[in-house]
């Protein structure tokens, strides 16, 4: 049955998703017996989705360079309403924008409001590297925790966290934002391409991993689609520099949400030892007369 085939490139890393597209298949494909489209399997849904965007932006715009940065406020100290919240946040950016300015440079940065159950409230941040006692002086309210990101590029966790944190927010101080992340304009957006792949076996968890890549295994995912009841898969590779042996061939069990798969993660040759590869089969494939 056809699928589409979705992938990202952004910053270090390139996500694979194979989906079931209804639109492409005249013969209804197989599927999962469908569920009531409620709005709660559509806010997973939506959950799921703004988590896999704000990933791609995270890995395209940041780097081993660019900070974590937590603010939060002392007890005595904190918001009176999702207004005084608001005019917080405005000034603590508008605050961060001069500190880059003053050195000449833009700051890039992505945020979210966290208002828990018990009124603690917490501005987490990331942003481009800058002396973290320049942070310091943007926040008299409280403390301040940060941490660098890590080289990896994959962000995938701290996507996870910033979207978990928002949608705490939204119940907890309705009306704060409807967004699930807020950011700078200056920030690159991933765009993914899409295209049909109509083959009887769309995937068959083989994942080609290229040279100088590898696939982080945390991110393989197989599942019911919360709405359609169709399956998916999704996988990322992160590119290292690394050279490792060609033509490898790694299978392994893995226990996933729509059952247990088989990945075979094979290894691609780089395209030089291909071209010789083949011109070596050409070459000896010859008539003999």
């Amino acid at each position: 049955m056809p699928y589409r085939h979705e992938t990202c490139l952004a910053g270090k890393t390139k996500q694979h998703t194979y989906y079931y597209s209804a639109r492409a298949d005249t013969k209804e494909g197989s599927r999962r017996k469908k569920k009531n489209e409620t709005s709660e399997a559509q806010k997973k849904v939506n959950s799921r989705h703004a988590e896999k965007k704000l990933t791609w932006i995270m890995n395209a715009n940041f780097d081993g360079t660019s900070l974590y940065v937590t603010y939060e406020y002392r007890k005595d100290n904190r918001p009176k309403g999702k207004e005084q919240l608001r005019a917080d946040v405005n000034k603590l950016l508008r605050d961060i924008r001069k500190e880059f300015s003053k050195e000449g440079r833009q700051a890039k940065y992505i945020w979210v409001a966290e208002v828990g159950e018990r009124g603690a409230v917490h501005i987490h941040i990331t942003l481009n590297a800058i002396d973290i006692q320049k942070l310091k002086k943007c926040w008299d309210k409280g403390w301040i925790h940060i941490k660098p990101m890590d080289e990896s590029g994959q962000y995938r966790r701290l996507a996870s966290y910033f979207v978990k944190y928002s949608e705490k927010t939204m119940k907890t101080c309705e009306g704060f934002t409807g967004r699930r992340y807020n950011s700078s304009k200056n920030l690159i957006i991933p765009e993914p391409k899409k295209t049909t792949v109509s083959s009887r076996n769309a995937y068959n968890h083989t994942i080609q991993v290229p040279p100088g890549w590898h696939l982080d295994k945390d991110s393989i995912r197989e599942a019911w689609h919360e709405v359609t009841g169709y399956p998916y898969f999704t996988y990322t590779l992160i590119y290292d520099g690394q050279t490792r042996k060609e033509d490898e061939l790694e299978t392994y069990p893995l226990e996933l949400e729509a059952g247990e798969v088989l990945i075979r993660e094979k290894r691609k040759a780089t395209q030089k030892k291909t071209v010789e590869r083949k011109a070596a089969k050409r070459k000896g494939g010859g008539c003999n007369g």
